[in-house]
């Protein structure tokens, strides 16, 4: 008897070491995927179009989906569901999309290229999430929450150091020496150009913190559902009931009291940074959040709001105009205080206005490209053809995330997102309440479960690290001193966060719902859908729902044969989308970042070498050196003309233009460049490359009235009297439409503008 005992304690023991030794894999592919979510929620993502910031995000969680392929093929099958066909969907599309501009050469190939991966990265978070098996979830949900709470107290904590600090300090800079300032700034702009005003009212005019971003909305729609999750945990602690529903208690009452403080001066600290933001879309969004938050909490109180519903109605009701009544007083005294003034409201209107001329122009772009969208990136060099004469500015996106989707993918994109959503919230009717094993986790918190303390400062010191990394990276890095300098900070704050986190991840599901469709309503006024700090919070939350949608699910029974045969699919689909993603994309920005900075230190010809052979091997993304390539050939054919440098120039230009043919920028900035050239060389040539890329420019912006303005003075420089009164016309035009002063003809070139019409 000792004997068979002795070996089943020996059996067991193997099998609960096996079992661990099995669970390894899952928690380092969780903690990974948390430390790789803190630069994600911190990098400056409005570069990710633009400058690729957001290569390195999706290279790492490229490797993470590898390793969530590998999991997934050693655990049992999991039935898919409607949301995760959904989010496979919006992988997909996007990517027609994408090729098919690829293949008509139609628009912007480098933002084409970025803006795609930065939409993919989205669902490809969702499904590493959704790999990791149930046993690892609510690891994932503590880590994850955690790391949701550092962004935004990291956020919070920059951005009222750059209000009170840094910003202050730059408009007195700016006021003594704005050409110091503009050098720092890395810009080479003319005093008096659309871009230097435009530049003067940001620093001069805009008050409002934006954290590391570049938009203050995008900051916004990164603290608003973080700020609900931390308000909910907050009155759950003081108003949720006693006995008949222990889900919402966060512990025993003397645990209570550390997670009351900490949740008390989140909320204080977020909603203080909120109110800087002056997002008008933020507050709408928070409001109609804590409305619906508090709904949820009275209506899933047990056996109490069962009992008695009239009870449970006038208890909503008395929370619903509290909230309101709270929400008023917080505005009034931030009006008294000065940090709101009227204009934030009085405004309103004009800014409503503004975004119906957005939506107005998005809808007609939409309207001849209903299928596939004009493609990823591109919504910016196309929408100069839709913008009204009276716009305020070429925007970069159109501040509705329906629209966003629409515009660059199609209709059809569109429709799977809202699908996406809708089958994310049929889910809640199976997650209503935590799980049984939940709530016997959620009744030990505070009397013995052990609180994730290390693993959240794992996760801090790592991401924060990783962060510093990517941040020398991007286009526009954050200062090393602020970053070495708020790490101690930071870092501190997981001892905070991770009870709090812990506490967060066992409120039940229509709270996280709430939270992510308040995060949402803030994306029907503001842009960021395809912003990682602004997307991937959403994403991450519907995957967390759909992991407890699943939790009960029973789990198929696979042959060997067809489980190796899924894994041998899944894993060549992900070697092609990598190897796409390797040569396509993110080897070609990390040429154009390494080489580029370096160019300077060269000798011309050593930099002229270096040149060409990046663009030879970088193939059609790099915009960048191809257009270095361009202007280092104009400018040798300037110095020494000659029918062989014509020729390479020509073919360089006509390379250059295949990589963006209906780019309005790029064909100004040329057109510009060949001017002044004529005018120093007096080679016609020059002036009639102006002329071909003006008009190229003015057709790509058809109602700015600085391009028709340039335009017709090059006109009339190469003797045509007759086209140049017609653009002198439509400019006048056009300046006398737009009420915006960085839109109108400076007065330096409406006086060059005079002698048109003069003479034949």
């Amino acid at each position: 008897m000792p004997k068979t005992k002795t070996g089943s304690r020996s059996e067991q023991r193997g099998s609960v070491s096996a079992e661990k030794r099995g669970m390894l894999f899952p928690i380092l592919l969780a903690l990974a995927s948390a430390v790789l979510s803190v630069p994600t929620l911190l990098l400056p993502p409005e570069g990710n179009v633009r400058g690729g910031d957001a290569f390195t995000l999706v290279f790492g969680w490229l490797l993470l989906a590898g390793g969530a392929i590998v999991l997934r093929a050693c655990l049992p099958p999991r039935k898919m569901r409607a949301a995760d066909i959904c989010a496979a969907l919006l992988f997909g599309w996007p990517a027609l999309s994408y090729f098919g501009l690829s293949h008509s050469r139609s628009g912007n190939l480098l933002y084409a290229a970025n803006g795609f991966w930065a939409f993919a990265l989205m669902p490809i978070v969702y499904f590493v999430f959704r790999a990791l098996p149930s046993k690892t979830n609510r690891l994932l949900e503590q880590l994850f929450f955690a790391v949701l709470l550092g962004a935004a107290f990291f956020e919070a904590g920059y951005s009222l150091y750059s209000y009170h600090v840094t910003a202050p300090r730059l408009r007195e800079e700016f006021r003594a020496d704005p050409e110091a300032v503009l050098a720092q700034s890395g810009l080479n702009i003319k005093k008096g150009s659309p871009e230097y005003l435009l530049f003067e009212k940001r620093v001069l005019n805009s008050t409002e913190p934006i954290g590391t971003y570049g938009l203050t909305n995008t900051l916004a729609g990164t603290l608003v559902p973080v700020l609900l999750l931390a308000a909910v945990l907050l009155a759950a602690s003081w108003f949720s009931p006693q006995e008949e529903d222990p889900r919402f208690q966060p512990g025993p009452k003397k645990r209570r009291i550390p997670i009351r403080i900490a949740a008390s001066l989140l909320v204080i600290l977020l909603s203080y940074t909120l109110l800087l933001t002056k997002s008008r879309s933020g507050y709408l969004s928070l409001l109609f959040g804590i409305l619906a938050v508090f709904g949820v909490f009275l209506f899933t109180g047990g056996a109490a709001a069962r009992k008695e519903p009239r009870r449970n109605w006038r208890k909503a009701s008395l929370f619903a105009g509290l909230t309101v009544l709270g929400f008023a007083l917080i505005a009034a005294a931030a009006f008294r205080c000065g940090v709101l003034d009227r204009e934030v409201f009085s405004e309103a209107k004009k800014s409503l206005g503004y975004r119906l001329d957005y939506w107005q122009a998005a809808s007609r772009m939409i309207a001849d490209h209903p299928l596939l969208g004009i493609g990823p990136g591109n919504f910016q060099p196309v929408y100069t053809r839709y913008i009204l004469p009276d716009a305020a500015e070429s925007i970069a996106d159109p501040h509705n995330f329906a629209f966003e989707y629409a515009a660059l993918f199609g209709i059809p994109a569109l429709v799977l997102f809202l699908l996406f959503l809708a089958f994310t919230a049929a889910g809640l009717r199976k997650t209503s309440s935590p799980p049984a094993s939940r709530e016997e986790t959620f009744q030990e918190t505070g009397s013995g479960e052990k609180v994730p303390y290390i693993p959240v400062f794992v996760v801090y010191l790592a991401g924060y690290f990783l962060y510093a990394v990517f941040n020398f990276l991007s286009s526009a890095p954050t200062g090393a001193g602020i970053l070495l300098g708020f790490a101690p900070v930071f870092l501190a704050f997981s001892l905070a966060a991770a009870p709090l986190a812990a506490n967060i991840a066992r409120l039940p599901s229509p709270f996280l719902f709430a939270a992510a469709g308040a995060g949402l309503l803030n994306l029907c006024a503001a842009g960021g859908i395809g912003y990682p700090p602004t997307a991937v919070p959403l994403w991450g939350l519907a995957a967390i729902l759909t992991n407890r949608a699943c939790e009960k699910s029973v789990i198929r029974e696979t042959s060997p044969a067809k489980k190796k045969i899924s894994l041998a699919a899944a894993g060549f689909a992900y070697v092609c989308f990598f190897l796409l993603f390797l040569r396509g994309a993110f080897f070609p920005v990390l040429t154009e970042k390494t080489l580029l900075p370096r160019l300077g230190e060269l000798t011309p010809d050593r930099a002229a070498e270096q040149l060409v052979a990046a663009a030879n091997g970088s193939g059609r993304h790099s915009i960048p050196i191809l257009w270095a390539v361009s202007d280092m050939a104009l400018y040798r054919l300037a110095d020494l003309p000659s029918p062989q440098r014509e020729k390479d120039w020509l073919a360089a230009k006509d390379r250059l233009i295949a990589n963006a043919p209906g780019m309005a920028s790029l064909h100004s900035d040329m057109g510009d460049v060949e001017f002044s050239l004529y005018g120093t060389t007096q080679n016609r040539l020059f002036l009639a490359e102006a002329s071909r890329s003006l008009k190229k420019a003015a057709e790509f912006f058809p109602t700015d009235a600085l391009l028709h303005a340039r335009y017709a003075i090059v006109l009339h420089a190469s003797g045509d009297f007759d086209g140049a009164r017609r653009e002198k016309a439509e400019a006048l035009r056009l300046d006398a439409l737009t009420p915006h002063e960085d839109r109108k003809i400076p007065e330096s070139v409406k006086s060059l503008l005079t002698a048109i019409g003069e003479n034949r």
